[in-house]
């Protein structure tokens, strides 16, 4: 780098509008945040910020008026191309900035979008090298731009330009590890993603990773262990660690080793995590769930998309209904806390049959594991170069909104030969109402195993994680809350772990306030519209946590004049 002149400055943003529980603030962007950390290596000064527009615009004013900022870079995916496509206008109108656009989405984008943001390059495939050189060039003019491979710009004569597309780098393990000091904005976290592996050999007919990636490329894993421990280390309060790869678990012996690492590396700092499996690869190694469950995984994600056999076959996803459903079983027998699927709505092919089919399915899922299974739905989105994206017409298919421009994902943007959008819409809704309906009968019933119960609450105070069995049920149930906060957040215990011959010299303790939560009728306390009477009554008003069980028990024997043996 010339020390003749100023540290060149880019800003790399993931903008979103904003939308209800803006989860991809918390979670971040871990291609930005790689970005900036390779170029802070190659001697520029690079900064990520991941949230709303807003905030990005806020955020961007405030850096430009303390160090001048002569670049500013987008994240474009399907979701965000209409909001980058306004800021990146917005940017060039008030600061004059070079503006560089990159991202999944670039692919499907050209002239039109170009002309309309006004940004100067965008960068198709990988970033890393692409825009190094595109900084030198812009920043020093050094290098020649029609042959910064993966670049695509517009001419001095106003003509479209595609340079020859960049390969696939293999040396991701050479990169440098991304760092916290490198983000804008709240840079407290409370979990950590990473990606252990670029690219997936998987063809899924509605996944960008399927259509567009076609090599796999393995990060060592003392390389990420690292990255995790920085991650750890400049985060004090994180405590869970988010795979973001595709799929952690292609590579069995990999896959042990990355556990036998991430058991060690939890000896120095403890932390639970997440990693998303293939059910064919799953079912085949059983004992690969008790492993990662036993080097610290609390949830993992099944691509699960369908109940029914054919539609799986159409979307290429190389599972069946039975390999997911042995893999929900086998996840139970491991002791899995939370196991999380998604399905689609409106997808291949879609009638009320296939409909009712899939939510059957998810119901005999909730019987083989009451509470563990997370259930979400989404729907079809056209991403760039995936097959139903191509040919949607070979899925049944019709694309209605290819822009996206009337959802947040919230919406269907198809339909299919036997579904309206709207009913696609309604049917989603349906779908989780039954989910639901089948979790709370479940609840109700006591077919939830207490410990389960119990490692929710313990998943959401501690690591974040509140599942929908939480949400929804647990934490709605005052006394049951109360119970397991005390479990959680105190020296709790619950008696059957408790030895007989010790049992006395513990503290029972009520796990409500009697005055607030009790009502009263004609004298005698009422909680939860059941009378408290007599022997009820009594205990809830002696186990006030300062009292012995057997001076409990003691009082009870001679207000109710019962025989020792009867108590």
């Amino acid at each position: 780098m010339d020390d003749a002149h100023i540290t060149p400055y880019i800003i790399l943003i993931y903008a979103q509008r904003i939308v209800y529980g803006r989860k991809f603030e918390h979670l971040g962007n871990l291609g930005i945040s790689s970005l900036a950390a390779y170029l802070e290596d190659k001697g520029f000064r690079a900064r990520a910020f991941t949230g709303i527009t807003t905030d990005a615009a806020d955020i961007f004013e405030s850096e430009f008026q303390k160090t001048p900022v002569s670049v500013a870079g987008f994240y474009c995916d399907y979701d965000n191309q209409s909001c980058v496509e306004e800021m990146s206008r917005y940017f060039k109108n008030k600061y004059g900035v070079k503006i560089i656009v990159g991202g999944p989405q670039t692919i499907n984008l050209g002239e039109d979008f170009m002309k309309s943001s006004r940004c100067d390059f965008m960068v198709r495939g990988d970033g890393e090298a692409a825009l190094l050189e595109l900084m030198e060039y812009i920043s020093f003019g050094r290098g020649d731009i029609e042959k910064i491979k993966g670049l695509v710009y517009i001419d001095e004569s106003g003509a479209l330009k595609l340079n020859e597309p960049r390969e696939v780098p293999d040396a991701i393990n050479s990169y440098p590890l991304p760092s916290s000091s490198f983000e804008l904005g709240n840079r407290k976290k409370y979990n950590i993603s990473v990606i252990s592996a670029r690219g997936c050999p998987f063809r899924c007919a509605f996944c960008y990773e399927g259509g567009n990636t076609k090599k796999l490329r393995l990060r060592s894993i003392e390389k990420v262990i690292d990255e995790i421990r920085r991650g750890l280390h400049e985060n004090p309060d994180a405590k869970y660690v988010w795979f973001v790869d595709d799929t952690f678990t292609l590579n069995y012996p990999r896959t042990r080793e990355f556990c036998a690492a991430l058991s060690r590396l939890r000896k120095e700092r403890h932390f639970v995590w997440f990693c998303e499996g293939h059910a064919a690869l799953l079912s085949k190694n059983p004992d690969l769930v008790e492993m990662m469950v036993d080097a610290g995984m609390a949830r993992m994600q099944v691509g699960m998309e369908s109940g029914c056999g054919e539609s799986l076959e159409s979307y290429r996803k190389q599972t069946t209904p039975e390999e997911i459903e042995k893999v929900v079983r086998i996840c139970r027998r491991a002791g899995l806390g939370q196991l999380a699927g998604n399905f689609i709505m409106g997808g291949v092919s879609e009638t009320p049959e296939t409909l009712e089919r899939t939510a059957a399915f998810v119901e005999g899922l909730h019987d083989a594991a009451p509470g563990m299974i997370d259930i979400s739905t989404t729907f079809i989105m056209p991403l760039p170069n995936t097959a139903i994206s191509k040919c949607p017409r070979d899925f049944g298919i019709t694309i209605l909104d290819p822009g996206s421009l009337t959802t947040t994902e919230d919406f269907p943007v198809n339909e299919t030969d036997g579904l309206t959008r709207f009913e696609i819409s309604m049917a989603a809704r349906k779908f989780l109402s039954r989910s639901a309906a089948r979790m709370s009968k479940l609840y109700k019933n006591g077919a939830v195993p207490r410990e389960y119960v119990r490692r929710h609450f313990e998943l959401s105070h501690k690591y974040g994680l509140s599942s929908t069995w939480y949400r929804f049920l647990y934490s709605r149930d005052p006394v049951v809350k109360q119970y397991y906060e005390m479990m959680i957040l105190s020296r709790g215990v619950h008696s059957d772990g408790i030895a007989p011959e010790i049992i006395e010299s513990y503290y029972p303790c009520r796990t409500f306030d009697i005055a607030p939560s009790c009502g009263y009728f004609k004298t005698r306390p009422v909680m939860d519209e059941s009378k408290f009477i007599g022997l009820e009554r009594d205990l809830a008003v002696l186990c006030d946590g300062r009292t012995r069980l057997g001076a409990v028990m003691a009082a009870i024997r001679q207000r109710h004049r019962e025989t020792p043996g009867a108590a």
